[in-house]
């Protein structure tokens, strides 16, 4: 039996598909013949909304078991306990609508035997997330243990994590914290600034530049405080700030200089098991220090 407590509010099919590596048609089936339940009450209609807080649960699908991949991703981190992976971009982080073999979690069941068995279903030892096209660290748990023990840690908000963020324009202030709550858009994959959960962002100006045919850029360091999906983009995007390459919240014409947005994770800071605190870093990916050779910044 798989179980899922909704963190949104959702239509139920669009939300178990989210979760599960089937198609939209078959989660419709499934609830339409009387397989899942909300709450412990059996939901018949596939439109029937889930709101925060629902428990939803149905048998797990035959055949969907993930396939292992022999993509090599690069580790800078490694004990009996837990992985720290540098995922580049685009690389999806866990199987979805189109994507079901050439993701993290296929590549982390062929480089760790036994590691379906931590966490959720479909999604081997993930603690936390990363955008397809935000490169950077990743903290994957090899153990039930240590599954739990980080899923704790990140909830209570014990992990520093920091990206490096390209923006349109320069922010008025060096420094800043932005308070503002996200909630995600009605039947889409985007987010706003509503009446959702509570988000921190906090950034500092590093350096500021030019590239040739846009506007004035700048480099931020982002340190966040919370961890909602979208977070650094939707909050830049907000105070007029986008982040340079961001097709979703950004500016389209961002495409002739980058294809994807530029956000790298490249610095965690966190506990381990026995009581240890471990700092990790990434270096800047080559598309990345592409564009800020343009815009003359060096870091």
């Amino acid at each position: 039996m798989l179980k899922f407590v909704s963190e949104t509010t959702d239509r139920l099919d669009k939300f178990l598909a989210s979760k599960v590596d089937v198609s939209r048609g078959r989660v419709q089936k499934a609830i339409k013949n009387g397989k899942v339940t909300v709450d412990g009450i059996i939901v018949l209609d596939p439109d029937f909304d889930v709101t925060i807080g629902s428990q939803v649960e149905l048998p797990e699908f035959e055949g969907d078991d993930l396939k292992p991949s022999g993509l090599k991703l690069k580790v800078v981190f490694e004990n009996a306990d837990l992985a720290v992976i540098d995922k580049p971009a685009g690389l999806v982080v866990h199987p979805g609508a189109g994507n079901t073999e050439d993701t993290l979690a296929n590549a982390l069941i062929a480089m760790y035997p036994g590691i379906d068995k931590v966490g959720e279903p479909h999604r081997p030892g993930i603690v936390h997330r990363l955008d397809e096209d935000t490169s950077g660290l990743i903290v994957i748990a090899k153990t039930t243990e240590a599954y739990d023990f980080l899923k704790k840690t990140f909830l209570d908000r014990r992990v520093e994590k920091e990206y490096l963020a390209l923006v349109h324009g320069a922010p008025a202030k060096k420094h800043d914290l932005i308070d503002l709550p996200i909630q995600r858009v009605p039947l889409k994959q985007k987010m706003r600034i509503g009446l959702g959960k509570p988000a921190q962002t906090e950034f500092w100006n590093l350096k500021t530049g030019q590239i040739p045919g846009l506007d004035q850029v700048a480099l931020l360091r982002v340190k966040l405080h919370t961890g909602r999906t979208h977070q650094i983009r939707v909050h830049l995007a907000h105070i007029g700030h986008p982040i340079v390459g961001d097709a979703l919240y950004g500016r389209k014409e961002d495409s002739s200089i980058l294809t994807r947005q530029f956000l790298h994770a490249y610095r965690l800071k966190f506990q381990l098991l026995d009581g240890t605190w471990i700092e990790l870093e990434s270096e800047l990916p080559e598309d990345l220090k592409a564009v800020l050779q343009k815009s003359a910044i060096n870091i």
